[in-house]
């Protein structure tokens, strides 16, 4: 529902003051700069060029920065080879919740891909030999404004990275002294706290809260997350069987525990679980590169590729399709006929209104109105809902069809039988 306001900020605004319009908000307990300053290029190409260029260059934006966490992770885990790159991006790309990025340009959650990477980066660079007090916290106070401006989500990957940085420090050929290490580790963890603590006194948090019951065992979502973890913990015990484990693997199941457990805690959205996929990826990352023959690797990461190929050709159009049904029904004779009538359509969603309307006005049909139902949805003869954005669940004996898209999951138009007897 942010892109239209996005792609009009885009339009008239640089860079700078588009990312502080939208990104600096203490009050809902966000400063999200980060995230939003590289979503500008994609707002700007979609407001000059249109919907098609605006989604390629999303599209675009979404490949690079999991192109960039294959880098900086794999490196990490000493594994960096095209094979694991490969066998990473096609991961990314293959986890479920993945299409969300490419559909939402307006997602925040790019952002904390970027600020993980980035942190990531950070380690790796700071380990290879031994930098000077300056670039160390130069680099560190760079990485950190850049991944702390994304959003909440960035506090998750803290631990992950914690334990990255003291891993690849260790030993005799340490880069980095034990002060400087608890000195970057404490401001690691005073930035979290921060973090947690804006976003716990903002107005927007208290509405994503979890229930603080045990319901979140039967979330479908969470048990993926275990039996992905206990499948990697499997792996890494059959790794120290063989003697062949290394401590550095640990990294990419840690990334992934904070947000199993955050199920206990917190209302999980689909699109928060975008950002579980470098976790995911790093884990398929750590397998590939473990495989002895010279030629299964490749074979795995080919394969790997393809299902990913696979998967994003059948599901991006099971969204844009339903998501793109709006079009379908604002050039559609029952919409012509509503403004016509200076017809009202109600929907469920309290910020649809605003961008209908406008949708509305740029198809011709200036005395079509839409308006948010609230609590008394009964009080509208008309009623516009999906399966996702603004669902409508209705009783056939109060509601009857009015329009329906084609597509699974699209918009239809509902009226109301009080309105259908008279």
């Amino acid at each position: 529902m942010d892109d239209s306001n996005l792609l009009i900020l885009a339009a008239n605004f640089d860079p700078i003051s588009y990312s502080h319009s939208f990104g600096w908000r203490p009050g809902s307990g966000f400063i999200q700069h980060t995230s939003m300053l590289i979503t500008w290029p994609i707002y700007a190409l979609g407001s000059a060029f249109g919907p098609t260029v605006f989604f390629v260059a999303n599209a675009l934006l979404t490949f690079s920065l999991f192109l960039f966490a294959s880098y900086t992770l794999t490196k990490v885990l000493n594994i960096c080879s095209s094979v694991t790159i490969l066998t990473f991006v096609s991961i990314a790309f293959l986890w479920p919740y993945t299409a969300d990025l490419l559909f939402f340009p307006s997602l925040q959650e790019k952002g904390v891909l970027l600020g993980a990477a980035t942190l990531f980066g950070w380690v790796h660079f700071t380990r290879a030999r031994r930098r000077s007090s300056f670039i160390f916290w130069f680099t560190f106070l760079l990485a950190s404004l850049l991944a702390f401006t994304t959003k909440t989500h960035i506090v998750l990957f803290i631990p992950a990275i914690v334990v990255a940085l003291w891993t690849l420090n260790r030993g005799e050929g340490k880069s980095n002294s034990i002060p400087r290490l608890l000195t970057a580790t404490m401001g690691l963890l005073l930035l979290s706290i921060g973090t947690l603590w804006l976003a716990l006194s903002g107005d927007y948090s208290s509405g994503t809260q979890g229930t603080r019951d045990l319901s979140f065992l039967f979330d479908r979502r969470f048990q993926f997350l275990v039996v992905l973890a206990v499948a990697y913990s499997a792996y890494l015990a059959y790794l120290a069987l063989k003697k062949e484990f290394i401590a550095i693997y640990l990294v990419p199941l840690i990334m992934l525990l904070p947000f199993t457990f955050s199920f206990s805690v917190w209302e999980v959205r689909n699109y928060y679980l975008t950002v579980v996929s470098i976790g995911v990826a790093a884990m398929a990352a750590v397998v590939v590169a473990n495989l002895k023959s010279k030629h299964v690797a490749p074979i795995a990461a080919f394969m790997c590729m393809v299902a990913a190929l696979v998967w994003i050709s059948l599901r991006v159009p099971q969204i844009y399709g339903p998501l793109a049904s709006l079009q379908q029904f604002l050039v559609s004779t029952e919409a012509l006929q509503l403004a016509q009538q200076k017809g009202v359509v109600g929907v469920s969603c309290m910020e649809a209104p605003t961008h209908f309307n406008r949708y509305a006005v740029s198809n011709g049909l200036v005395n079509l109105e839409f308006k948010w139902t609230a609590d008394s949805i009964d009080e509208f003869e008309f009623v516009l809902g999906d399966g996702r954005l603004c669902p409508f669940s209705t009783d056939p004996a109060d509601w009857e069809l009015g329009w329906e898209s084609p597509y699974e999951g699209g918009y239809s138009l509902y009226r109301n039988s009080i309105y259908v007897r008279k």
